[in-house]
């Protein structure tokens, strides 16, 4: 078993408030708050500081989740293993009941001027747009990964860090956006964090 605060950050938004906001309200320090990010153990007097600030009661900011309940982003950030790692990605491990994954998590972060694109080679290249001037952007078009095949028995995420402005190429060749559906077993998912941390593939149970 272990503690989930996804109710905690649900009420923030509810609230229209925000980390910092929670900071300031309740006075625990930003490690706390990243322990909270998670789901590690906090003292019952931090629980007991955001409850007030929120006036709620403990029930409405966490839970106790049983382990084989594990959303696949918390499994890869509690189970994960890294098995490679190099200048571009880092590839990571982990089970989610009977599935197997594999995540290939980009080490650069993505901006609003990262254009990841998906070709039909079975390559995944980052492009980056620098300004130059006042007006025009150069491209600079780099290789990130060309990721092995998923197989029945393991799903293959090419996971971009950061917020990209957009990944080109999903649900075609072999890509397979967070809420796409996989057209065989080999296609691979690409997404951004924020897409991650909503992703549930059942495409393949």
């Amino acid at each position: 078993m272990y503690m989930d605060y996804s109710k905690l950050w649900k009420l923030l938004i509810d609230k229209g408030m925000t980390k910092t906001d929670l900071l300031e309200l309740t006075g625990i320090s930003s490690r706390v708050l990243a322990k909270l990010s998670k789901n590690e153990t906090v003292t019952t007097d931090t629980l007991a500081r955001i409850c007030d600030a929120l006036t709620c009661d403990v029930c409405d900011i966490m839970e106790c989740v049983s382990e084989d309940r594990l959303s696949i982003y918390s499994a890869y950030k509690k189970r994960g293993v890294v098995t490679e790692k190099n200048e571009l990605y880092k590839a990571v491990r982990f089970s989610v009941g009977e599935r197997a994954y594999v995540v290939y998590q980009s080490l650069h972060v993505a901006t609003k001027n990262t254009h990841i694109e998906c070709r039909e080679s079975g390559t995944v290249y980052w492009k980056q747009f620098y300004p130059v001037g006042h007006l025009a952007l150069t491209p600079e078009v780099n290789v990130l990964i060309k990721p092995p095949r998923s197989s029945a028995e393991e799903t293959v995420i090419v996971l971009i860090k950061g917020k990209p402005s957009v990944i080109k190429g999903l649900d075609e060749n072999g890509f397979v956006s967070s809420r796409g559906t996989p057209k065989k077993p080999t296609d691979v998912f690409v997404m951004s964090e924020a897409a991650f941390k909503l992703f549930a593939s059942s495409a393949f149970e």
